[in-house]
């Protein structure tokens, strides 16, 4: 048997339409000429088809949510720490979601306990230049936290931690939002 023909973001587009519009799979891959077993391929990487294959509409807002909780656990899944997860995804307080969704906590620690153990990794430090580093990204205007943290390798977790104490990096924090929010264009009213 010879593998099927790739799918290209055309026809997976086309495909996603179609299910959205709640027609039966083979179907609508029999009249968009579509191996069905391509569709199984590319749903491995692409998030919006695998949504539609699951029945729901991948352009609706709640879908992020969904998808973010989706790549937190494959990530997991793959020896990350929750911290390096998070990190990784460019978010905050996925361990909010734990403490509001009872099933989805349970899903994190069983994922966990299936997964690989972490090896030793070198804990990223806070050293003058990555602070310096920090506080630069975090002065441009239009940076998040988040992201600020994210460009330098470091969690929220460990800025946040940094933050509660030392007086002065805190104060460097708060001057450097202000100075991106001076930055800012303000909006004509």
């Amino acid at each position: 048997m010879t593998d099927p023909v790739p799918l290209t973001g055309r026809q997976a587009s086309r495909l996603i339409t179609v299910l959205r519009h709640g027609r039966d799979l083979d179907v609508a891959a029999t009249e968009l000429g579509i191996d069905v077993r391509a569709v199984w391929a590319r749903a491995r990487t692409d998030t919006r088809l695998a949504i539609a294959l699951a029945g729901r509409d991948p352009d609706v807002p709640e879908e992020r949510g969904h998808t973010l909780r989706a790549d937190y656990l494959r990530l997991l899944a793959l020896g990350l720490s929750p911290g390096r997860a998070e990190l990784t995804l460019g978010i905050s307080g996925a361990g909010a979601w734990r403490g509001d969704d009872p099933t989805f906590a349970a899903a994190c620690d069983a994922v966990s306990a299936a997964s690989p153990p972490c090896g030793a990794s070198r804990v990223i430090r806070l050293t003058p230049q990555r602070v310096a580093q920090f506080l630069g990204e975090l002065s441009r205007a239009g940076t998040t936290f988040i992201a600020a943290a994210a460009a330098i390798g470091v969690s929220s977790a460990a800025i946040y931690q940094r933050r509660g104490r030392d007086a002065e990096f805190a104060t460097a924090m708060d001057d450097a939002q202000a100075s991106a929010r001076q930055a800012t264009p303000s909006r004509p009213s």
